[in-house]
């Protein structure tokens, strides 16, 4: 979760008994160094990098690799571009899939484990099935992998449910962006923890930087501005160019970003992307991720 899903909060899954998942696709090789290493100071665990399946990333890839990392999940189409570059430094690949056709191949290109995503999940979802279709579709195939299920969970009922379905394990997001140590702003986190459900809208209203892209996020100004418009094309777009969010140094990212708002950042933090899955109307507080972690599994 680019934007919230810092060395912290990964190394205080991992550290909890869950995998965490380090997001290094848009970093240079030396960024994404640095930020694997600042996440093994923190824990001796297992982690995972994730990377994105249509972009060339075999120089992220071999970076991981040499700094020890050896799990990669790949999102948003086919990762055989990148199964070469995995395969050659022994790495195991956990692919998100949206379909049961995106499933078959990730298996066939030997995929280690398949997360499931429901088109209930937050953030870009490539999707669009119902994440218990897609999971019944999948667990049927008996692919011989793991199966995790992802998508508008957030409780030990959740867990519970999609295991009862068939799942191997559960994946959640939105609840981990208001972990105390995520690097998600405090402004990001209210607006999850007050949101009712049926807040989130999937939508491709915030695609600077990423064109043509769905996403699901909190409704807010932006989204609703633009919808009342008649969701207009690039260009022609309410507000379009307006200074959204502010870093430290001066620099900014407009209205309609991909970015989403993280500690540091000023300005409308209100109207730019708050990626969130259906599930966040059950999430009620900031708490360690540990002890979201202790609550997920209780009961189990």
């Amino acid at each position: 979760m680019g934007g919230a899903a810092g060395p912290d909060l990964v190394a205080a899954v991992a550290n909890a008994g869950g995998l965490g998942i380090l997001p290094i696709w848009p970093d240079t090789p030396e960024a994404a160094k640095a930020s694997i290493e600042h996440t093994q100071k923190r824990t001796t665990k297992a982690f995972a990098v994730n990377l994105r399946s249509d972009l060339e990333q075999t120089a992220l890839i071999e970076t991981a690799a040499n700094a020890g990392v050896r799990l990669f999940n790949l999102f948003w189409g086919s990762p055989a571009k990148s199964m070469p570059a995995i395969e050659a430094c022994d790495g195991r690949l956990i692919a998100t899939i949206g379909d049961l056709a995106s499933a078959k191949e990730a298996v066939d290109l030997g995929a280690a484990a398949l997360i499931a995503q429901g088109v209930e999940a937050g953030g870009h979802v490539l999707g669009e099935t119902l994440r218990d279709e897609l999971l019944a579709q999948v667990v049927s195939e008996s692919f011989g992998v793991p199966i995790i299920a992802a998508g508008g969970l957030a409780t030990a009922s959740d867990v519970s449910h999609v295991l009862s379905l068939g799942a191997d394990a559960a994946l959640f997001g939105t609840r981990f962006v208001v972990a105390q140590e995520s690097i998600a702003h405090p402004e990001y986190k209210n607006a999850i923890i007050s949101a009712p459900s049926g807040a989130t809208v999937r939508t491709t209203c915030f695609d600077g930087f990423w064109p043509n892209a769905p996403h699901r996020v909190i409704r807010n100004s932006t989204f609703q501005v633009w919808d009342e418009a008649g969701q207009p094309s690039e260009g022609h777009r309410p507000g379009e160019g307006d200074p959204i969010l502010t870093f430290p140094n001066g620099s900014s990212f407009p209205r309609y970003f991909v970015a989403t708002p993280s500690i540091g950042m000023s300005g409308d933090i209100e109207a730019s992307a708050m990626y969130a899955g259906e599930g966040l109307g059950e999430i009620q507080q900031v708490q360690p991720a540990a002890e979201i972690i202790a609550e997920l599994v209780e009961g189990l």
